[in-house]
């Protein structure tokens, strides 16, 4: 499988569900699935949660990351 990066900007609102959503999986323990530039997966329920804050030149940036090791592709 090749390296994917993507960034997608997106509506206030749209981050909001999809925040909301995010949440709703993990408080009842189930896989998140979500679609990124016509790409849909599934983060596992055992995912590491990750904050990041980076500052860098002036420019500060505030990640909230689902961390976890592909087991095969969807």
């Amino acid at each position: 499988m090749a390296d994917r990066d993507i960034e997608k900007n997106v509506p206030v609102s749209q981050f909001v569900e999809t925040l909301r959503r995010l949440a709703d999986s993990l408080e009842s323990g189930e896989g998140f699935r979500i679609q990124v530039q016509n790409k849909r997966f599934t983060v596992p329920p055992d995912a590491e949660i990750v904050i990041e804050h980076e500052v860098d030149d002036g420019q500060e940036e505030l990640a909230l990351e689902l961390q976890w090791t592909a087991q095969s592709e969807d």
